[in-house]
């Protein structure tokens, strides 16, 4: 039960992020929230939060837009494809990480 509260507090948080910036601004400070939160101790299993995750996705009763944008984040953080010292912010705005996400 930890886990999943801990999910779905990333979620909640996510969805309360302030739209004062351009889209893909946006869109990379949500990136970077989440990653983020990704590495903070305490964090669940990756394959823990991938199946719930996937879980939600597959539930039709949910908003699954956010559990899409998650799992996004989820498998960038895991695959370690952000250059060490490079913030996950400067990191999607380089590579434009929104034209990846679909």
């Amino acid at each position: 039960m930890e886990n999943k509260a801990k999910i779905l507090i990333l979620l909640t948080i996510s969805l309360m992020l302030s739209a004062c910036q351009s889209d893909n601004e946006h869109f990379c400070a949500r990136y970077s929230y989440l990653y983020n939160q990704l590495l903070e101790p305490g964090v669940p299993p990756y394959a823990d939060m991938k199946r719930q995750l996937q879980d939600e996705l597959s539930n039709t009763q949910k908003d699954q837009a956010q559990a899409k944008f998650m799992l996004f984040v989820l498998e960038d953080w895991y695959s370690e494809i952000k250059p060490d010292g490079e913030t996950p912010q400067d990191f999607c705005l380089r590579i434009k990480r929104w034209q990846a996400y679909r």
